[in-house]
């Protein structure tokens, strides 16, 4: 998963640089094409929704109908995403990629109790996302911008695993890739089918330490820190709901599932020294506490208030995150949470 942030924060820097583009042509060219630009953009763009709210881009401008690609801002996206697999391909030879040989096939479904899948499966419907939305930025129509989004998503993904395999230490999983897969193609339901807007994939990490959990051994850095990550589907539990009901429930309140995996250990290595008391015995090959979590969940783009585009494609953006809520834990005991996944001490109630 590691390998999905730094794509993640290279297109977020491409974001930001072509937002100060667009924002400074915008700003050179406003008075001389408004009147323009106001008969015209009913004809010209269209309005979309993620579920029942609006969908938001990067600095506000309406999405086209039809393709008019601005040459500036492709330019800068494609340069940085070449850019990527050129520094990606380069690192990952000297790193993880040095040692080549076969490609061969190495299966890893459970080495983490399958946290690592469900990240993969977020990492692609992410980037997915980062992707196509930048795309509208460079012009591009919506069905083009969402399926080229999601083509470069899982292009990027399925690179990485295919040399993977040719790694000596690694192999290529197949479980990683069809993690992938199901992401990008989730993303491409999600884009089209008003339907699957309702199931919003997020994610959560917060440092076992905070939360009186231990951090997955062995890990080298918060990326592959699996004991750290939630996965959540979040519901929006009021568009579900029938016209009658609505009336009575928050607009913004919604309801998450969730799947964690706390104080992972490779017991076959003693050096980490694996507690049976602290790390479940679930495989002879991985211990830890496997958990299903049901959470209160915020949608902010509902929550908070409307402000200059860049903000409420920010809100929009914040939404695949989430944040500590009300929840229930179940595993081996079930437990309620005020703030999951801190606990809560009030005098002999914990919650």
């Amino acid at each position: 998963m590691h390998k999905f942030f730094k794509l993640l924060i290279l297109i977020i820097t491409l974001n930001l640089t072509i937002y100060a583009k667009t924002h400074s042509q915008d700003t050179s060219v406003k008075n001389s094409t408004l009147s323009q630009s106001m008969n015209n953009s009913t004809l010209e763009t269209e309005n979309y929704f993620i579920a029942d709210k609006p969908l938001f881009t990067i600095t506000g401008t309406k999405i086209q109908k039809k393709s008019k690609i601005k040459p500036i801002p492709l330019a800068i996206f494609s340069a940085t995403y070449v850019g990527v697999f050129t520094l990606q391909h380069i690192l990952q030879l000297n790193t993880i990629w040095k040692n080549l040989g076969e490609f061969h096939i190495m299966e890893d479904k459970n080495y983490a109790l399958n946290v690592d899948k469900f990240g993969h499966f977020y990492g692609a419907f992410l980037s997915s996302y980062v992707l196509s939305q930048t795309l509208l930025e460079c012009g591009l129509s919506y069905n083009w911008a969402m399926g080229v989004g999601a083509f470069l998503g899982l292009g990027y993904s399925t690179y990485v695993e295919i040399l993977d395999g040719f790694a000596v230490e690694w192999g290529f999983s197949p479980s990683d890739f069809y993690s992938d897969l199901a992401g990008g193609l989730f993303f491409l339901g999600y884009a089209y089918l008003p339907f699957f807007q309702n199931f919003t994939p997020k994610f959560m990490y917060l440092p076992p330490k905070w939360f009186n959990s231990h951090s997955r051994k062995p890990s080298k850095m918060f990326i592959d820190d699996y004991s750290a990550h939630t996965f959540w589907i979040s519901l929006n539990v009021y568009n579900l709901l029938p016209q009658n009901l609505k009336k009575f429930y928050p607009k913004w309140l919604d309801i998450s599932i969730g799947y964690a995996a706390r104080n992972l250990c490779f017991p076959l290595d003693t050096a980490f020294h694996c507690d049976p008391n602290i790390s479940e015995p679930v495989l002879p090959y991985v211990w830890g506490n496997q958990k299903i979590i049901i959470a209160l969940d915020y949608d902010l783009v509902k929550l908070l208030p409307d402000g200059p585009p860049f903000w409420n494609w920010l809100k929009q953006s914040l939404n695949y995150f989430k944040l500590p809520s009300p929840a229930l834990e179940i595993g081996k005991e079930i437990r309620f949470y005020l703030l999951y996944p801190f606990p809560v001490n009030l005098g002999k109630l914990k919650f």
